[in-house]
């Protein structure tokens, strides 16, 4: 098998779930449009009146909203842009795949020991995944066609082709960044972890822009303000080819860079290194004491790991919460909001922070507990989950100390983030009590043991497949919180989101909801201990 065809292939999964995201979320968005802005002129113009005035209240997350009467506008707003983040942050995690995790498996030494050169091996894998991401997104788009003719709204069909590029475009700018952070670390974990700071910085550039900040020439830098200088979809809209030029220019030179990097590191050594000792080596046991001590030894070995995504979502859930007073202030003056308001409960700016922060927060640590699964299903497979019974760990031990690690690590991240939260509040003056604010923090653990336990108990059944289908859940558990309340499903399908389960504690608590993710929790982790009992390691 050519190295080429191997290098699709390491891409296949994960080209075919963001094919699936997106077609999924298209042809939902597509359908859902024409239930809830109607079928009538006048019914889409109010639609489009009283959205526009909302969506301007949440550009921290969503273009401005554009020509919402119209199917292509409301694509350009609600879904496109979602799914340009979703591309991107499956990007990163391929490059760093690429660039690193193959190292850790022993394949890139493999093919150089068979005489293929670096660059060659860079640049194969590289290519690769411009194939791979090219087919995933014509088949989202595709999908997202077939919704609108569903919907009976149909799209031009050269419109949605003009999107193509620009989300491409996005899509390799994340290939190309998530490449070069790997040839400067030395594990695929702190390589996820710096590249996954990139795209929320770059990300949150632009949300600052959308918000009505000026960063000067600055915004050229991301790459999500030069995917939305695109808007074909929009009447009388255009693709911009500049601003295509610069992210795919970007991507080259980053991929260029990255192979200068590699050519000149050390196979599994980073590009900087650190002052070596000198004298002769000596071999002994570590003098850290954490090393030692059950599950805290697995906190010890992950906290560059946890103090990334801690340093990163306490950035954003300032940012965020700075944004609660403007959005309350702006929906004074609709009096549609304010019933929507009224009956969802929220009343004053902390139910805001609540909405706003914890809508955000969970989605960020579903992909926190996403990439532990991949950690967990990457030990079986190369070696480490063996080593560890070989040296007389039991297997339930092995279960209980993942999960306990993975409750610890995310509480850690969730208190930090909300610390930044509460900074944030009383820097801007918004009243936040911090007893809500604890508890709401808190309830984030109970999401996380239920997707964790089921994570591990796909991982304890089918390792290969485990990363895919605990991404899945996540997904749906996402969309169903999303699209339930528009289509008017009945509560129980609802509530057969996790996010769901979770309300807004920040407003009411709902405690059945969280008894309800704690026994998902302890079931899916009885599964995974009989699963790592029964299953043979490395099949």
């Amino acid at each position: 098998m050519t190295l080429f065809r191997l290098a699709l292939q390491s891409h296949r999964t994960g080209a075919i779930a963001t094919a699936a995201i997106g077609g999924f979320a298209g042809i939902l968005n597509a359908t859902a449009y024409v239930s809830i802005a109607g079928a009538t002129p006048p019914d889409r113009a109010a639609f489009a009146h009283s959205m526009e005035i909302v969506g301007q209240q949440l550009t921290y997350l969503l273009p401005r909203p554009v020509q919402l009467d119209t199917m292509g506008g409301y694509l350009v707003w609600r879904d496109l842009s979602t799914i340009g983040i979703v591309y991107a942050v499956w990007a990163m995690l391929a490059a760093t795949g690429a660039g690193r995790g193959d190292e850790e498996k022993g394949l890139t030494e493999a093919w150089l020991a068979a005489g293929v050169s670096r660059a060659r091996w860079l640049l194969t894998r590289a290519g690769a995944f411009v194939a791979v991401a090219t087919a995933s997104l014509a088949i989202s788009l595709v999908l997202t066609e077939l919704g609108t003719v569903i919907a009976q709204d149909a799209v031009p069909a050269s419109a949605s082709a003009g999107e193509l590029l620009p989300l491409l475009a996005l899509t390799l700018w994340a290939f190309g960044a998530g490449l070069f952070v790997a040839q400067l670390t030395a594990t695929r974990r702190v390589a996820s972890v710096a590249a996954g700071i990139i795209v929320i910085a770059v990300f949150t550039l632009n949300s600052s822009l959308r918000a009505g900040a000026d960063p000067g020439q600055a915004r050229w830098l991301s790459p999500f303000y030069l995917f939305d200088r695109s808007t074909p979809l929009l009447a009388d809209g255009s693709v911009d080819p500049l601003a295509i030029a610069v992210s795919l220019a970007v991507a080259g030179l980053l991929v260029a860079l990255s192979v200068w990097a590699f050519l000149r590191r050390d196979v599994g050594g980073a590009l900087i290194r650190g002052r070596m000792p000198s004298g002769r080596p000596r071999w002994g046991p570590s003098s850290d004491p954490l090393l030692r001590l059950p599950v805290l030894a697995g906190i010890d070995q992950q906290r560059g790991w946890i103090v990334g995504w801690a340093v990163a979502m306490a950035i954003l859930g300032y940012f965020l919460s700075s944004l609660a007073r403007t959005i309350v202030d702006g929906f004074k003056d609709i009096p549609a909001m304010q019933v929507y308001l009224q009956r969802a409960g929220i009343s004053g700016y902390a139910d805001v922070v609540g909405a706003i922060w914890f809508s955000t927060a969970l989605l960020i640590m579903a992909i926190f507990v996403v990439a532990q699964v991949s950690s967990w299903a990457a030990d079986d497979a190369e070696g480490r989950l063996e080593t560890a019974l070989a040296a007389g760990v039991s297997r339930p031990r092995v279960v209980v100390e993942r999960i306990a690690v993975l409750l610890i690590g995310a509480g850690i991240v969730a208190g930090v983030s909300s610390v930044g939260v509460y900074v944030a509040a009383r820097a801007f003056d918004i009243p936040v009590p911090a007893d809500r604010l604890a508890l709401a923090t808190a309830l984030v653990l109970p999401v996380v043991f239920a997707l964790g336990a089921i994570g591990h108990a796909l991982v304890g059944w089918r390792p290969r497949v485990a990363v895919a289908l605990v991404a899945a859940v996540a997904v749906a558990s996402y969309f169903v919180q999303e699209f339930a309340p528009l289509f008017d499903w009945p509560e129980w399908a609802g509530r057969a989101s996790l996010f769901a389960l979770y309300g807004t504690p920040m407003t009411k608590v709902d405690w059945a909801g969280a008894a309800t993710l704690i026994v998902i929790g302890i079931a899916g982790t009885a599964v995974a201990l009989a699963a790592m009992r029964r299953r043979d390691v490395g099949r």
